[in-house]
């Protein structure tokens, strides 16, 4: 009798405090469980950086809708023949995204005359081909990244070379 006490004075003790089985197996209960206090615990695998690389991933979106210097024909407003491919592609996916077209602005804003023309070849291309608010969605604007100059691009490239030999990388 007395030990049927003791288990319903226990049943009912534990019911009172809200302990499951499960809380003492998950370390749940007490000041040194396994995960610690729930505002301690570490987040989810991956949800840290997920909204870093979401973030990358816009970022290299918007620049599918950017016209550079090179995709125009020398110091016309013409587009190239990988521009005129890539035209195609902008309007295609333009409906369905937020991202304006963007024409790079000339080194330093020198020539803004031809800035306007290739945004004006630009627009109109993208009219042709059906877009509705093209006027509104072309602008100019500085490139995002600078860029390197032809000596500056070479000067990496040699030292990417240098550096698979130092130790930094493969060999192949």
């Amino acid at each position: 009798m007395n030990r049927y006490r003791i288990f319903i004075f226990l049943l009912l003790a534990l019911s009172v405090v809200g302990c499951s089985r499960r809380d003492m197996d998950m370390g749940l209960i007490g000041k040194n469980t396994r995960l610690g206090p729930q505002h301690d615990r570490p987040f989810p695998l991956g949800a840290a950086t997920d909204a870093f690389w979401e973030t990358q991933q816009t970022n290299a979106e918007a620049a599918d809708f950017v016209f550079y210097d090179h995709e125009f024909v020398g110091n016309e407003a013409a587009l190239a023949p990988g521009a005129k491919k890539k035209i195609m592609q902008v309007a295609l996916r333009l409906e369905h995204v937020p991202f304006p077209v963007v024409v790079e602005q000339s080194q330093h804003n020198r020539r803004p005359q031809l800035d306007a023309m290739r945004r004006r070849t630009v627009v109109e291309q993208l009219a042709r081909l059906g877009v509705e608010d093209a006027e509104r969605r072309v602008v100019i604007a500085p490139n995002f990244a600078e860029g390197f100059s032809a000596t500056e691009g070479e000067a990496a490239y040699y030292r990417g070379l240098d550096s698979r030999q130092d130790g930094g990388g493969t060999q192949n």
